[in-house]
């Protein structure tokens, strides 16, 4: 399936979920990535909006254990990844995004566990995303990367092009 056509009905279907559903899957989605991330320093996660898969109760984890939470910036056509402390420190920004209004710049590559958003899946460990790139271009530098979804959201296969990085895994409910 190509991109543009994944993307489109992975939407659809992730919009299409009961709101009792979805907050199901939240809890359960948040639980696995939680298990996965006990023995890990550095962890970057994106903070959701409208339907994309909830990540607050990951960032609350984060805050109450230690880790260093690093939430991404859009600056020009790229993310830089910033450390939070709190929700307290996000503001909206680029494209209505929740972002860290703080200066504090954390490199792809010293982040343990990168949470990626998506809009479709398969189970190559391909995704899509809103197609502008942003994530495509700090993914090679990240060391694990893990996308979170709804089973909703799951293409057969996702045509690819040499720029696209593939996951290393992907959670779902």
């Amino acid at each position: 399936m190509d991109k543009k056509t994944a993307r489109r009905k992975g939407l659809e279907s992730r919009a299409a979920i009961p709101e009792e559903t979805r907050k199901e899957k939240d809890l359960l989605i948040q639980s696995r990535v939680i298990e996965k991330i006990r023995n890990r320093n550095v962890i970057g996660c994106y903070v959701n909006m409208n339907d994309e898969a909830d990540t607050s109760l990951i960032r609350k984890y984060c805050y109450e254990n230690g880790k260093i939470l690093a939430v991404p910036k859009v600056t020009g056509k790229t993310l830089v990844f910033h450390r939070i402390e709190s929700d307290e420190e996000l503001k909206e920004g680029c494209f209505h995004v929740r972002e860290p209004y703080k200066d504090r710049p954390v490199q792809p590559e010293d982040i343990d566990f990168m949470i990626v958003p998506l809009s479709s899946f398969d189970s190559s460990n391909n995704r899509t995303g809103y197609g502008k790139g942003f994530y495509d271009s700090v993914l090679e530098r990240c060391p694990y990367k893990a996308g979170i979804a709804y089973e909703e959201q799951r293409a057969d296969h996702i045509e690819t092009d040499p720029w696209d990085i593939p996951l290393d895994e992907i959670i779902t409910a």
